[in-house]
């Protein structure tokens, strides 16, 4: 059987299956050998004609360009998984926690209390319906039956229902369950030669490949025709080189393979998002964040909007095996944003007020030089101060800070980091919420000064965001916060201006005026991560205000009268 890679690049008429050569004028996929047989097969294809074609290239592999132009918001394509099942990469505080999705339908269930009748996996009710689906448990539930049976109590629960694992084994099972689709997983790139020999390969070894034989697949060796250890390895590297995070309103997170999404090109700007419709079976719709015009390339990204450059390049080398070279990678401002930079070290009499700046940013162990006098700081010193201060950061925003304690990081980080370094944004980002809502804090108690100071982390927070993802394609829940917070201090301005002898009913309106379409824009921005918990309660909390803002210009237009 032919894989769809191989469909799509035979020159084979799509109606009679003879030679062709004319390619469908909007899709450049299907081919026809006569203007006649297009005719024929367009009411057919039109539903599933895509305005980009699948390309080539020595250095990026297959990626997806734009055939004609594509306008913003609008659906590129909708496809099917191949494959959805648990979370691929669990961290070692996941490992501990004995909850696992139920294996009939992704609920979250404890590992020792509710079981599938037949293998003892976990699941959400002995009667769970997706436990007898062959297209969700029933098939897996075969080999999975052949286990040692439910662990016992004193047993390490995670350690014996591994669900990266059972990823693994439904990947397996498309040989049985839909050959077309194994063909297409096969197809996809696993990058086998370069994890040879590394920590990935040695994981999977231990965590998937050696489990799965023991106590599952070798004691059934007639029910699959490939299951061998190199299959199994090569399965792991196709997950970890393509799988997409699939996030459930339970805050289970499931990990998706898609055929074609998963040859969209990496971007740190991407033009493209992407959600997930879980009353389909998970289909996956490609939407362009911004118009895309015919000719460029469909980019989605598959790091950390804001990571630095190198954790994002180093990230991308142990999962995607490349990296980077976009325009922000290749810039040591991170356009314009100085979204890595550190302030100059300078011991002199007169402290340098410059700005410490990686030499090559695509080189992780470049020199960091001062753009206005001649220090230089060795690659290797910065990652370890980095280091340091990331562990800081991250222990004190892990622990529900104070406004005081986030202060006194920010001014102790400040001397040696740029105003907007990722550390300082990650803490002004938590520190304008917390001017307003702590005890003492509250939005009313402010005095003007620290409603001033939140109005200008805000605006400082919202350029850099503008500048690293200018049509807010991955960071709209980030700036939808900003703007709640906007939107707070210009209310209360309003009200204290209400309250002013002499006030002018015109400034309290245009105050009102502003909040409200700061809350408008962030409606529309929290459009995109509805399917998530939390764009779904920030929406509803932006929902709110925006009832209460219209009330108080209401109250406002009265008052005019």
């Amino acid at each position: 059987m032919m894989s769809q890679a191989e469909v799509t690049e035979a020159n084979i008429c799509a109606v009679c299956l003879v030679p062709a050569k004319n390619f469908c004028s909007a899709c450049k996929l299907v081919k026809y050998c006569s203007t006649e047989h297009q005719r024929q097969h367009w009411k057919q294809h039109k539903k599933q004609c895509r305005p980009f074609r699948i390309a080539k290239d020595d250095i990026l592999g297959r990626y997806l360009m734009a055939t004609r132009d594509i306008q913003a918001d609008g659906t590129i394509f909708i496809e099917e998984p191949l494959v959805v099942g648990p979370k691929w990469y669990l961290s070692e505080q996941e490992r501990e926690i004995p909850v696992m999705p139920c294996v009939g339908c992704f609920t979250p269930c404890h590992m020792s209390v509710r079981r599938c009748p037949r293998c003892h996996w976990p699941a959400c009710s002995p009667r769970c319906l997706g436990l007898k689906d062959p297209n969700i448990h029933g098939l897996e539930c075969k080999i999975l039956s052949l286990g040692p049976g439910p662990a016992k109590k004193e047993d390490c629960l995670s350690n014996y229902y591994r669900t990266d694992a059972l990823l693994v084994l439904k990947c397996l099972l498309l040989q049985k369950q839909n050959p077309k689709k194994w063909q297409d997983l096969l197809d996809m790139q696993s990058h086998e030669e370069e994890r040879k020999g590394t920590e990935l390969q040695e994981d999977a070894e231990e965590r998937i490949v050696s489990y799965l034989n023991s106590n599952f697949l070798l004691k059934s060796p007639k029910f699959l025709n490939e299951y061998d250890s190199a299959m199994l390895r090569r399965i792991c590297g196709i997950i970890e080189t393509n799988y997409m995070c699939v996030s459930l309103p339970t805050g289970i997170e499931l990990s998706g393979l898609f055929y074609t999404a998963c040859m969209m090109e990496h971007s740190c700007q991407p033009n493209c998002y992407f959600s997930f419709d879980r009353r389909n079976g998970f289909q996956i719709s490609v939407i362009a964040g911004r118009t895309i015009h015919k000719g460029e390339h469909l980019k989605i990204m598959y790091s950390n909007i804001l990571w630095n450059t190198h954790m994002r390049n180093e990230h991308l080398a142990i999962t995607k095996h490349f990296h980077c070279k976009c325009e922000r990678c290749g810039d040591p401002t991170e356009l314009g944003t100085y979204f890595s930079a550190l302030r100059c070290v300078s011991a002199t009499e007169e402290p340098c007020d410059g700005t410490q700046l990686p030499k090559d940013p695509l080189n992780s162990k470049t020199d960091w030089v001062c753009d206005k006098c001649a220090i230089t700081i060795n690659g290797e010193e910065v990652r370890y101060l980095l280091t340091q201060m990331t562990e800081e950061v991250e222990t004190l925003l892990a622990q529900k800070p104070s406004i005081k304690q986030v202060e006194n990081l920010m001014n102790k980080l400040g001397a040696f980091l740029h105003t907007n370094h990722y550390h300082m944004f990650s803490l002004k980002h938590t520190l304008i919420q917390l001017y307003g809502k702590e005890p003492g804090f509250t939005i009313n108690q402010l005095s003007n000064a620290l409603l001033e100071k939140k109005l200008d982390m805000c605006n400082e927070l919202s350029d850099i965001c503008r500048k690293l993802d200018p049509n807010t394609i991955r960071l709209s829940i980030y700036v939808s916060i900003i703007l709640y917070e906007m939107h707070t201090v210009l209310v209360e301005k309003s009200k204290r201006l209400f309250a002013m002898e002499g006030n002018t009913l015109d400034e309290v309106k245009a105050l009102q005026e502003q909040a409200l379409q700061h809350l408008s824009l962030a409606t529309h921005l929290l459009k995109k991560e509805m399917d998530n918990i939390a764009g779904s309660k920030l929406n509803d909390c932006i929902v709110k205000a925006i009832e209460e803002v219209k009330s108080l210009i209401q109250k406002s237009n009265l008052e005019a009268y």
